[in-house]
């Protein structure tokens, strides 16, 4: 395993497996995090950049540490943390807008998708595999429909 340089080497690790595994569906699935969707000049939500669609934005939600002695080193030079991510699958559809149903039928196929290119998976500098983890629920607003499928993976930090 390689030296670990960033707390987010994680997620641009997500964003690197979801861009590979989702490549061949049509029409094109945008993989982004949240710089992506800031705007360039500025990061209050009136500015933001609109949601492209498809879309799976990979958000990091915080880690949290092992209270698990066994998994410290006891000099303290090393540790695992708990990673949370959201992998956000976001679809639109502006056939049935009151309804939803085709919003939350192509967000269902995309999610299946995201479930299957990522569960199990052993990212190149996780010390674990990829598991999914309870999280919100989805949120349809507008045409739009936001399906958050959680994941936690670990991350060993050595000095």
């Amino acid at each position: 395993m390689a030296t670990i340089n960033s707390l987010t080497v994680l997620q641009d690790e997500l964003v690197d497996l979801l861009k590979a595994s989702l490549a061949a569906l049509r029409p094109a699935v945008h993989i982004l995090t949240p710089a992506d969707l800031a705007s360039d000049t500025d990061t209050t939500p009136a500015t933001a950049k609109p949601q492209a669609v498809p879309a799976v934005n990979v958000v990091y939600l915080g880690h949290k540490f092992s209270p698990n002695q066994e998994r410290q080193r006891s000099d303290g030079r090393a540790t695992l943390i708990a990673q949370l991510f959201a992998l956000e699958v976001v679809t639109r559809s502006v056939r049935s807008l009151k309804a939803g149903s085709a919003a939350r039928s192509e967000g269902g196929e995309l999610a299946m998708a995201v479930f299957k290119a990522a569960v199990g998976v052993a990212l190149p500098s996780a010390a674990s595999k990829i598991a999914f983890v309870p999280g919100p629920g989805p949120v349809y607003r507008g045409g739009m429909q936001y399906l958050p499928l959680v994941v936690t993976v670990d991350l060993l930090i050595t000095k």
